[in-house]
């Protein structure tokens, strides 16, 4: 993306960056669209049109027959990103809708339903890692689901595993770092400033070497589908995943175990480096 995209007012970027989303995937754009999408009037989209032709002339060219605009041949994108997650993204949630209104007719995904954070717990947990503080919650866990269970915490981050968020802390009476559901917090009070070192957190300032792969249990042919599902090379995929997260990513993935008993077509890939990473996991 260009730098001068960044100069440029938040409400006029939005435009442009959606007439560029237009332009890039759709392969076609005018004023309507603009003046639909934003309810602008037909100069001012006008004026979003000219400002973007001087922004990236090379982008885009006026298709008079058709009265559109259409992509150039040397297009490069200076505001969107070209990737399928950014793509699909933006569709499920275009730029003038909420966050409970956004979709399409032709995009769609799978209602997550909200897990209920209390704001004023949140922002007490952000100051007080800003701030370095110390915290006494009120946490509700199955082993103490009961009120006033209160203990003394030291955040250092925030975590989600894709359907709620926990704060990572240092618990001050097990004398270790942990997670902490964010829902199951009922209450939050700033106390003294934290001693705590939080880069003694080794497992979230450390990573592990994750390495997937086709389950063994599935035909040659079938194996080839994972491979070019997840694009694989060598019929394995490598990333890097925070120690402290991995517990999730597996349980996400299904690959917190090495011999499965489930057949390969419910689970289709594995972790190849299993056994490394709970060695590396103990230290």
């Amino acid at each position: 993306m260009d730098d001068q995209s960044v100069t440029i007012p938040w409400s006029t970027r939005k435009r442009l960056q959606y007439l560029e989303f237009k332009l890039y995937w759709e392969g076609r754009v005018n004023r309507g669209d603009l003046t639909a999408e934003f309810g602008i009037s037909i100069p001012q989209a006008s004026v979003d049109f000219t400002k973007y032709q001087e922004m990236a002339p090379n982008n885009i060219s006026y298709n008079s027959s058709a009265k559109y605009y259409e992509p150039a041949e040397s297009f490069t994108p200076i505001f969107i990103e070209q990737s399928a997650d950014a793509y699909f993204s933006t569709i499920l949630c275009s730029p003038t809708d909420s966050i409970a209104t956004c979709g399409s007719d032709y995009v769609a995904a799978v209602p997550n339903p909200t897990r209920a954070i209390d704001l004023d717990v949140l922002r007490t947990l952000v100051q007080s890692i800003k701030n370095k503080q110390v915290v006494s919650v009120d946490y509700r866990s199955f082993n103490n689901p009961q009120p006033g269970n209160t203990r003394l915490i030291s955040p250092h981050a925030f975590g989600t595993d894709g359907s709620r968020w926990h704060v990572r802390a240092y618990c001050h009476e097990s004398n270790s770092f942990k997670d902490f559901v964010l829902g199951r917090i009922a209450s939050a009070v700033m106390g003294s400033e934290s001693d705590i070192d939080v880069n003694s957190d080794f497992k979230w300032f450390n990573y592990v070497d994750v390495e997937i792969g086709p389950n063994p249990k599935l035909s040659e042919a079938q194996k080839s589908i994972v491979v070019m599902d997840y694009r694989m090379t060598d019929f394995k995929l490598k990333f890097k995943c925070r120690m402290a997260l991995f517990f999730y990513l597996s349980k996400k993935l299904g690959i917190d175990r090495n011999d499965s008993e489930r057949a390969g077509e419910e689970q289709q890939i594995v972790a190849i480096n299993l056994d490394e990473i709970n060695a590396s996991m103990r230290q």
